[in-house]
């Protein structure tokens, strides 16, 4: 009980274990996957908005007092908040280059309201196209190291899922080979109870079997030949008395007398029949077959062949308890006109078969007490009991044990 107690926590803090995983999996998954849209996003702003700005700023020195100067102002410093915020975190190769980009071109903002030169002008315009060109390729370069911490987080989530295997692996066998020792021992236990219940139900059967010899024979010796004595008494006081009513009455005792003896008799025989263990089975079998024929009018067939040839007590008493039941249910519920009862040996065992032509029954649903008993005295000899039936067709009962 503990132990299948133990191993159902155990499935369940398995189960628990998993779920925590699986669920750290999926947030590093998610959380991998959020920044490297993040950090691509952001590269991307930053790398159109020094394109924008290269245009914007090209636009506002071309004409510093144009209308919409003010709003091309207030665009570029966008674009610059813009970049300065993202490259906090960003690689410090490409936040110094867009730092030295933007004071470049601050100071050409700056000069645009100042006395201007074509020199000067040429010289801004060689400084920004240098400062993006070389932005772009740091821009690449930190979208391949984006690429590679994806890839090493990946390779991180690869491995997290592998362990999270083994180790479900590892738990699966722990609880197969945990449920296979308690299925062992429980199925030993179970063997085990049902041979000790085995073993009670014989002890329980001999110790019925070796009561009701003793109370056979006491009604036999101690009942049956008091009254025989009492008969002779009565007997004799009869034949000394002269016709008349106490001669007459003398007659009647002795006559019911007679009858309580023989049903005495009858009643010893049928708890432990002596010839059982004075002349065998088939005697035995014999003297059952005419009792059932002459209180039913039944007709009983027996057919023995060397059946009690050797044959144990146990096994004797076994089939003899079998038949006798299987006769009294022929008598109380079969109906028959009829029955047949065969005894023989074949390959090691000794078989019984009692079979009649009665109304039969359907055996999936009619177990009783008798059969239950049968059952119970065949296999504690290590045999097999069949019961065949058909309702309308007869039974036939089929008791085989081994020798």
């Amino acid at each position: 009980m503990y132990s299948l107690a133990g191993l159902l926590l155990l499935m369940a803090v398995i189960g628990g274990i998993g779920l925590i995983t699986f669920e750290r999996i999926r947030t590093a998954e998610s959380a991998l996957r959020s920044r490297f849209l993040e950090r691509t996003r952001a590269i991307e702003e930053v790398r159109s908005g020094i394109f924008l700005s290269s245009i914007l700023a090209r636009d506002y020195a071309a004409d510093p007092d144009a209308p919409d100067a003010a709003a091309l102002l207030d665009r570029l410093s966008q674009l610059q908040q813009v970049s300065t915020k993202w490259l906090e975190s960003a690689d410090s190769n490409l936040r110094g280059e867009v730092a030295a980009y933007w004071k470049v071109l601050d100071l050409m903002l700056e000069m645009s309201h100042r006395r201007r030169t074509a020199a000067l002008d040429a010289y801004f315009r060689a400084q920004l196209a240098q400062r993006r060109e070389t932005m772009l390729p740091i821009a690449g370069k930190l979208n391949a190291a984006v690429e590679t911490e994806v890839k090493n987080r990946e390779t991180d989530l690869a491995r997290l899922y592998s362990r999270f295997r083994w180790t479900m692996a590892g738990e699966i066998i722990l609880v197969v080979v945990l449920g296979s020792i308690i299925s062992v021992t429980t199925t030993r236990r179970v063997v085990k109870l049902e041979a000790e219940a085995r073993a009670l139900s014989a002890q329980l059967v001999g110790a019925q079997e070796t009561e009701r010899r003793t109370i056979a024979r006491e009604l036999h010796d101690e009942v049956g030949q008091g009254l025989s004595a009492l008969l002779l008494d009565v007997g004799a006081a009869a034949s000394s008395t002269a016709p008349g009513p106490l001669h007459s009455r003398l007659d009647a005792i002795a006559t019911s007398g007679e009858h309580i003896v023989e049903e005495v008799r009858r009643i010893a025989l049928s708890l432990r029949p002596s010839m059982l263990d004075d002349l065998g089975l088939v005697s035995a079998l014999e003297w059952q077959a005419r009792e059932v024929q002459r209180r039913s009018g039944l007709n009983v067939e027996l057919s023995a062949h060397d059946g009690d040839a050797q044959l144990p007590e146990s096994h004797s008493t076994c089939i003899y308890r079998v038949a006798q039941e299987a006769l009294q249910n022929c008598v109380r519920h079969a109906a028959a006109s009829e029955v047949r009862v065969a005894l023989s040996r074949r390959n090691g065992t000794i078989l019984l078969k009692v079979e009649d032509n009665g109304k039969g029954f359907l055996t999936a649903r009619s177990r009783g007490l008798g059969l239950i008993g049968m059952e119970e005295r065949i296999s504690q000899l290590g045999g097999r009991l069949r019961v065949l039936s058909t309702p309308g067709r007869g039974t036939t009962i089929s008791a085989e044990l081994p020798l």
